[in-house]
């Protein structure tokens, strides 16, 4: 069975040796490895109970991710940039991502089959966002768009990204929403976990996801397609509810034309497993969005990437031929994504 992984991260050396250099956040730490991404809201890379020093993983760009990939039985993994780079002043948000869009081209030249690129957008800067994307797609054959749920105090909804999402349609490529931790004050009160992993992770990405559903985006740009990790954040267990409180109350600033779940079931709206190990979880999204929504990633790096693969394997184990087909590989060449 053809196995592909649609979340794999990474981060370019010279963004962490940049990111040393800076006095605020975004910033690393290299004595004490922690990469300080809010003010108060620190990834403690060093304390992270992974068997494997994480930022080595997270900086290599060859022969380290494709033994693990073999060792797991990973056929294909989708690189896709963690975040700092999008909220980087311009000249430096700019050079950053050619510079990690041309490293993963390189990799995927070094390694042919192995790997496909997700490309990383100097987003806040819209025209050359759009020129670079066009850049990815055409010339370094990527297939998608890895981004954000936050770029500190700039969202995805907002009406200044529209030409960005209209390329997107246009060049047929979905978009990879990834959380980034919450910059709400009474969430990096908590600490990192909290205002990121924890819970601000599922929270962020589903405001600016659902934004952008309710604001009209996806019968704007029919075509287009949003992916979101962690078995669709919460979308499973209260979509349902979601249609029900919009349905009854009426709202001047929703201007979708259908129920948010019809973008779900015309799969503008799909999702992947990342970081998720619960075959309930699994089970409830299955029957609610449908298998032909939902891809295996593993969120390599961040979660270990044999844990993973075992215990999806498992899962998938009581899946039917068809299913199991669909899951490991077959949406993610329908839609795509390889």
């Amino acid at each position: 069975m053809k196995k592909v992984d649609c979340e794999f991260h990474y981060y370019h050396p010279e963004l962490i040796k940049y990111l040393t250099g800076q006095h605020t956040a975004p910033r690393y730490y290299p004595d004490t490895k922690v990469l300080e991404l809010r003010e108060g809201a620190a990834s403690k890379f060093g304390t992270i109970t992974n068997t494997y020093p994480l930022i080595d993983e997270l900086m290599d760009f060859g022969e380290r991710r494709v033994a693990e990939m073999d060792k797991c039985g990973v056929d294909v993994a989708v690189m896709g940039v963690s975040p700092a780079h999008e909220e980087l002043p311009k000249e430096d948000s700019i050079r950053f991502a050619k510079m990690s869009n041309d490293a993963v081209a390189e990799l995927m030249r070094k390694y042919p089959g192995r790997f496909v690129g997700a490309a990383a957008l100097p987003t806040m800067y819209v025209d050359e966002a759009i020129a670079e994307l066009e850049r990815c797609v055409k010339e370094l054959g990527f297939k998608y768009w890895h981004t954000h749920s936050n770029y500190r105090n700039s969202h995805l909804y907002e009406a200044k990204y529209l030409p960005l999402l209209a390329k997107c349609e246009e060049l047929g490529c979905a978009f990879y929403m990834h959380p980034h931790s919450s910059d709400d004050a009474d969430m990096k009160d908590m600490g990192y976990v909290f205002a990121a992993p924890g819970l601000g992770f599922g929270l962020d990405t589903m405001r600016t996801s659902l934004r952008l559903i309710l604001n009209g985006t996806f019968d704007r740009f029919p075509k287009l397609r949003m992916i979101l990790g962690h078995m669709g954040e919460y979308y499973p267990y209260i979509l349902d509810r979601i249609d029900n409180r919009f349905a009854w109350i009426h709202d001047d600033e929703v201007k979708m034309k259908e129920r948010v779940s019809y973008y779900f079931k015309n799969r503008n709206v799909i999702m992947t497993t990342s970081g998720m190990t619960s075959k309930d979880a699994f089970l409830l999204a299955k029957k609610v969005i449908g298998i032909d929504g939902i891809i295996f990633g593993s969120d390599y790096p961040y979660e270990n990437l044999k844990v993973m693969t075992d215990t999806w394997n498992q899962i998938s184990a009581e899946l039917t031929d068809e299913e199991r087909e669909k899951f490991w590989h077959g949406n993610a060449e329908r839609y795509g994504l390889v």
